[in-house]
């Protein structure tokens, strides 16, 4: 008799649980109603990413998502590298409330103890189905270290290796939730990114034999495919796309079909509910922010010698702070010439200071100004710099 079993995945929510007219609203809520025989997990990034899930994090304890990945029904659920973005106390303060399976085989703690299980085991219409949860090996590049301090990220592929083994004689069906990227076409196997280690599906599918499905995000694209028998997705972000993987066994649970695909969130139905009050959150958001410690917080962030900042803001309430960075590289280092540099300091500027000696010559910028020669451009960052002075501030009490 065949059994079927559906693996839907997501990744990369960010906390946008509402429809802005942006993205599809999110309408999980029902996914698992419509396909039998179900296994929910998401990929990472889920608690963090948008200044709602700050105002999550400022004034409660447990956020509304915690909620919101109940009601949706998650499984199994590991966590992204901006999981981590609030500390990982506050994440193990939401991860105590979900009903999900939370996974992490590489994520240590400083006493070299697993921060999480390294995996979950499920039964599912009479298949046993083991979930390992991963997260990028580059934590310590894409995070900063104040927040990452207490977090040990080992290689992924060797602890990948590691619970692969564990789990194969126990399951009938090995899943990986990887928070990471693609780093070559499914289809040709050419590289498409340098092998920084931040995005390794490639490497550790084919690396690592007896993987059935893996679900992948961490750079908001949207592929599918295979890497010899294992079935491969990557769902976007926001909640616009989730991944479906479909296995059918035979009467002795031997995988006998399987299949993937991604689909638009937009053909689900959304529900009206709300996990939060609105107007509590926009009260929030027209506050004003403390901005007496955001140079002293640029210049710990950005640690260069002789380095000036100059920044401009709408104003000082958290949304004109906010809209005073523009997505996705809300600021920018530039290298400029003497003369460069002098009419581009005498502008008006809402927090200036100035670093370089009396007699440079040349001199290194740090702006959220896009007014600026691009051939001057040297490095700009993705950071989210209303989040993370935040959370700056609310370390310091």
């Amino acid at each position: 008799m065949t059994k079927q079993i559906n693996v839907l995945t997501t990744t990369d929510i960010h906390g946008f649980i509402a429809n802005t007219g942006e993205q599809p609203a999110l309408a999980f809520e029902g996914l698992k109603e419509k396909y039998p025989h179900s296994l929910l997990m998401d990929s990472g990034d889920f608690f963090v990413g948008n200044p709602l899930t700050t105002f999550f994090c400022d004034q409660m304890t447990v956020s509304p998502l915690v909620d919101y990945a109940n009601a949706i029904g998650f499984d199994v659920m590991v966590p992204g590298n901006h999981d981590f973005d609030h500390g990982i106390n506050y994440l193990k303060e939401q991860v105590k409330h979900l009903n999900a399976d939370y996974v992490c085989c590489n994520a240590f703690s400083e006493e070299d103890e697993l921060l999480f299980p390294p995996f979950a085991i499920k039964e599912i219409n009479g298949i046993k189905v083991g979930v390992i949860g991963l997260v990028t090996s580059r934590m310590s590049m894409i995070s900063d270290f104040p927040v990452t301090r207490g977090v040990i990220v080992k290689t992924a592929l060797p602890e990948l290796q590691k619970q692969v083994a564990v789990l194969r004689d126990q399951v009938d069906l090995i899943l990986v939730g990887y928070h990471g990227g693609i780093e070559r076409d499914l289809a040709t196997h050419n590289e498409i990114n340098y092998a920084t280690g931040e995005d390794e599906t490639f490497k550790l599918v084919s690396q690592t034999p007896g993987i059935d499905g893996f679900s992948c995000g961490h750079q908001h694209r949207v592929n599918h495919g295979q890497i010899g028998q294992t079935l491969i997705v990557q769902c976007g972000y926001r909640g616009n796309y989730y991944g479906h993987l479909r296995f059918e066994f035979d009467e002795y649970n031997k995988i006998t079909q399987r299949k993937e695909e991604v689909v638009a969130s937009e053909t689900l139905l959304a529900k009206a509910e709300s996990f939060y009050d609105e107007q509590e959150y926009q009260e929030w958001l027209s506050e004003e922010l403390d901005l007496s410690q955001l140079v002293s917080f640029l210049q710990e962030k950005f640690a260069r010698t002789n380095l000036g900042i100059f920044i401009n803001l709408q104003g000082k309430t958290r949304k004109q702070v906010i809209d005073s960075f523009t997505i996705p590289y809300g600021v920018r280092i530039y290298h400029l010439t003497k003369s460069e540099y002098t009419t581009f300091s005498q502008q008006p500027w809402t927090l200036k200071e100035e670093h370089s000696p009396n007699d440079a010559q040349d001199f290194v910028v740090l702006t959220n100004s896009y007014d600026v020669p691009e051939y001057r451009l040297t490095e700009q960052f993705v950071d989210n710099i209303f989040d993370e002075y935040s959370y700056y501030l609310k370390q310091r009490g």
